[in-house]
């Protein structure tokens, strides 16, 4: 997820035009999910009861984040047991590696190589950090490319999109030098994906390139160069990840609205597919919205952002649009809500997971 800016969502809402919907119904699709240690720790669960009720939903796929400072700090143990767990109940994982991954704050550096870059700045030309993640990625890469629910590893997480309190980025030059290392080391040869944070409207998305608010950014014309990068950054048969959301929480001059995403969303993210399958390359949305994004912490019991009508709307229409594997982002936020006595979102999920349960499992 990138940071926003509340002036982008509620100007650029504004701006956009209405746009007509023409797409054919596609499926079944492989439906799968994310899970964060981190983020149901967070919730104050036991994550490991937590991952047994992800894996008791049979997604046919799930992305796990690897979190550098913790590995840092803690070792493998975590991402051990998840991993070992995955494999008995013959979950087919993802697994994202590098400094950026799943949740706020974005980046997950080990304090001792935390980079001096401004904010906004490209976090690969500090030298320290740049040199100190690749030993990580191939510590990771190599203990983990045996495992035979592995289907591919996720380099960085949406990393030409500034994140976090500093707004960084990551350079195009140190991601190429990680997918090398992936490459090299895992013998299994198992698929690439990099992924960018989808389109939103006009000023969100010029909020978050690279480029800032730039008179050219606001106007368009780079709006696009994320998934331009990421795309040619992988080979034939690897996957161009989109993360999409649709309903964004914000706040302006003391006043908590909701942006809505321009019209045209599920166009743009369906002509980035066809743009993937044009070189050979397959095409994922490794988030799709299906948990709030409020402007104050304090109604995320209470959602004003997003609903599980929104849930379901959002996987329908991404159908609509033609993609064949979407990964719902939010489920420990269901299984929070549904301890808590709401198992509405839960079941919306779950309901998504029934009709689409002759999806082929993703390997």
């Amino acid at each position: 997820m990138v940071l926003i800016t509340s002036f982008a969502l509620l100007a650029g809402h504004l701006l956009t035009p209405n746009h007509a919907r023409a797409h054919e119904a596609m499926g079944p699709v492989q439906v799968g999910t994310s899970f964060s240690v981190r983020r149901a720790a967070q919730l104050g669960m036991d994550w490991k009861d937590a991952y047994h009720e992800v894996l008791d939903m049979h997604f046919k796929v799930v992305r796990l984040g690897v979190y550098w400072e913790d590995v840092d700090a803690q070792g493998y143990d975590e991402l051990d047991w998840l991993m070992n767990e995955s494999a008995r109940a013959g979950q087919p994982v993802v697994l994202t590696v590098g400094m950026k991954s799943l949740g706020w704050p974005e980046f997950y550096i080990p304090p001792a190589y935390l980079p001096r870059t401004p904010n906004g700045g490209d976090v690969s030309r500090d030298p320290v950090v740049g040199e100190a993640v690749l030993p990580f990625v191939q510590e990771t890469v190599q203990r983990y490319s045996a495992y035979p629910n592995l289907v591919a590893w996720q380099v960085e997480n949406e990393p030409f999109n500034p994140a976090g309190p500093n707004r960084w980025w990551i350079g195009k030059d140190l991601l190429l030098r990680e997918i090398e290392m992936v490459r090299t080391i895992d013998e299994s040869h198992h698929p690439l994906i990099v992924n960018v944070f989808g389109h939103f409207n006009m000023q969100l998305d010029a909020a978050s390139s690279r480029s800032g608010a730039t008179v050219a950014s606001l106007l368009g014309f780079d709006s696009d160069s994320a998934e331009k990068d990421a795309l040619s950054a992988l080979r034939a048969g690897d996957v161009l990840g989109s993360d999409v959301y649709t309903r964004i929480g914000y706040s302006f001059l003391g006043h908590n609205g909701v942006a809505e995403a321009d019209l045209n969303w599920d166009d743009r993210v369906a002509e980035w597919r066809k743009a993937a399958l044009a070189q050979q390359k397959k095409a994922w949305v490794t988030e799709a919205q299906a948990e709030p994004w409020e402007a104050d912490p304090s109604t995320f019991t209470t959602p004003r952002s997003f609903s599980p009508p929104d849930l379901e709307r959002t996987f329908h229409d991404l159908k609509l649009a033609g993609q064949t594997t979407v990964l719902l982002w939010g489920a420990e936020y269901w299984i929070w809500r549904l301890h808590n006595g709401d198992p509405t979102w839960w079941e919306a999920a779950r309901s998504i997971l029934r009709a689409e349960a002759k999806a082929p499992a993703v390997s």
